[in-house]
């Protein structure tokens, strides 16, 4: 029986957990946060998972919210100018890649005690390097999934993949409940629920999605993504959630003036439901090399830390996740190697993590000629709509289309578009 350990507690090391317990494997997860603080404590997320990647948790038995958490149906955005002008709207539905947004401390406190409860073994404690050490001596493989901490260190930025030097945004984070912005039609001028996105050029970007959490059942998160020292810039020096709330509405009421009635009435769904900070977007390699010659490997964000603009973060965690857990069975009794690290995290970047990455940072930018043209087009024509927000589930299908003009306009031209008036 394979003897691995996990150290992290987030969405890739809980899927690596569980995907490598029902294989068989011993599995021990080291996480520093216990049920009770997870639920009491702040918000780690806004994550947003699509179907794909709850399909994998259903796999796992994991989807204990699906009947509760309201599903997010499709994508309303909006393009507008620095005084709130819209330029241009794109509505499309997610049909069958629609999906959920649970609080991942709701979440993860449930996945903890249901870990134990499957057999595995649990350990409460933050891990230096020195401990580190110790528990890769005594497994067949380490993995890394704890995307922050003194470890991360082992893992070398790639300067190849990585081409951030500064956080491109700075981020603030709520989760809000309130009688106007909870329900399947918040937004009339969508016939679906939604992720609502709102694109304000040369000044940021803020969102919204259907949410769940153990505190208020339904409500709704709000991403505000500013670029350092634009006008949206407002919400660093913030000390509370409520004064996180007022400059929320403040800015909504800048640069979206017609939603922002929908926040008249919200609220915190609880006093910790709020985030602020910045990150510098970092592809890492994945190898990390002990004191003692050992090796241990990154996954999820300890490797490939995303922006959340483009809402990749859990689900790259988890196609992350999925593909270690093939490649660790397929590797039977051969030894876990720093060849067979590289390589098995190479094959995941040239599958999947690359273009999650590209399209990710292309979203950071003012959008190409490309990408114009399929969302001029999308604006007049649904099914151009539809198929565009489909992508979001996996990015790779954004290519070749998204940074080329004549595979943009064939992708227009295949679904009945035409170029925008």
């Amino acid at each position: 029986m394979k003897k691995i350990a996990i150290i992290g507690g987030g969405q890739g090391g809980f899927h690596l957990a569980f995907g490598l317990l029902d294989r068989g494997c011993d599995v021990t997860l080291y996480t520093d946060r216990t049920p009770d603080q997870l639920l009491g404590g702040r918000i780690p997320s806004t994550a947003f998972l699509f179907n794909q990647t709850l399909d994998m948790e259903r796999r796992l038995g994991l989807n204990f919210w699906e009947d509760v958490a309201p599903v997010g149906e499709g994508m309303l955005v909006d393009f507008r100018e620095p005084s709130g002008k819209t330029l241009l709207t794109l509505k499309g539905r997610l049909f069958d890649k629609s999906g959920q947004a649970i609080d991942q401390r709701t979440k993860f406190a449930r996945w903890t005690q249901e870990f134990e409860r499957r057999g595995g073994r649990l350990i409460l404690q933050t891990v230096s390097l020195e401990e580190l050490d110790s528990i890769a001596a005594e497994c067949d493989l380490t993995l890394v999934a704890s995307g922050k901490g003194a470890i991360n260190a082992l893992f070398a930025r790639d300067a190849s993949r990585s081409v951030h030097a500064t956080p491109p945004r700075n981020l603030a984070a709520l989760l809000l409940k309130g009688p106007q912005i909870v329900g399947d039609r918040p937004w009339s001028k969508a016939d679906f629920r939604p992720l609502r996105f709102n694109f304000i050029f040369g000044v940021g970007e803020f969102f919204s999605l259907p949410f769940f959490t153990h505190s208020a059942g339904e409500c709704r998160s709000f991403l505000f993504e500013a670029r350092p020292g634009s006008a949206m810039d407002r919400f660093q020096a913030a000390t509370d959630g409520n004064e996180m709330l007022k400059i929320a509405k403040d800015v909504i009421r800048d640069f979206a003036p017609e939603d922002a009635s929908l926040l008249d009435d919200a609220q915190l769904t609880d006093p910790n439901a709020w985030l602020k900070g910045a990150f510098t977007p970092t592809v890492r390699h994945p190898v990390g090399h002990l004191p003692s010659g050992r090796v241990v490997m990154g996954v999820g964000d300890a490797v490939c830390l995303n922006d959340p603009i483009a809402g990749q973060g859990a689900n790259n965690a988890s196609r992350m996740a999925e593909h270690l857990i093939d490649a660790i069975v397929t590797n039977g009794t051969s030894p876990y190697t720093a060849q067979w690290m590289q390589e098995t995290f190479d094959a995941f970047w040239d599958a999947s993590a690359s273009y999650t990455t590209a399209f990710t940072n292309a979203l950071l930018e003012p959008p190409g000629e490309a990408i114009m043209h399929v969302l001029g087009a999308g604006a007049n024509h649904r099914a151009v709509a539809d198929d565009f927000v489909a992508c979001f589930e996996t990015p790779r299908n954004f290519w070749p289309w998204i940074a080329d003009l004549p595979a943009a306009r064939r992708f227009v031209e295949a679904r009945g578009g035409s170029d925008a008036a």
